[in-house]
């Protein structure tokens, strides 16, 4: 069921990619839409929290209090559930590029929990999150674009 919700988000992503601002309420047309695709109200009201969630891990009051670049980040047993191996070393690399720094990794670990994942994400899945995230966050634009580059010479 969950990534139904996934797929309503990507849905949305590239309905409206080039839109500058697209006012997403729960009563917007845009639900209608969505109905008349074939996803159920309640993947939808989901995928509209969820997207509701990534606004507020982008702000700065969602920013780590101690952002030293030295710190490790461990994994809370919950936390790990969401991440396999492969998924934290995909994040353990994207810091170590400069990709992510502490409040955009934070910002990816909430944004995946908050798909309420039966086990882990998958890395296509994980690399989508990190692009909303980074996106949505201010500065940060020209990061998600170099994973978008380094990914495509990957596939």
């Amino acid at each position: 069921m969950k990534t139904h919700v996934m797929d309503v988000l990507q849905y949305l992503y590239e309905r409206f990619q080039e839109d500058e601002f697209v006012p997403l309420d729960k009563n917007h047309s845009i639900v209608k839409e969505l109905e008349n695709v074939g996803f159920n109200l309640h993947e939808i009201d989901s995928a509209l929290d969820w997207l509701d969630g990534l606004v507020e891990a982008s702000s700065d009051d969602f920013a780590p209090n101690n952002s030293n670049s030295s710190q490790i980040r461990i994994f809370h047993p919950h936390e790990l559930n969401n991440f396999s191996t492969e998924a934290r070393g995909f994040l353990y690399f994207l810091e170590q590029a400069g990709v992510l720094d502490s409040h955009s990794r934070e910002a990816v670990i909430d944004r995946v929990l908050a798909l309420n994942l039966k086990g882990s994400i998958d890395l296509d899945e994980l690399k989508w999150v990190v692009n909303m995230v980074l996106f949505n966050l201010p500065d940060r634009e020209e990061a998600a674009i170099w994973l978008e580059n380094i990914d495509a010479c990957f596939h």
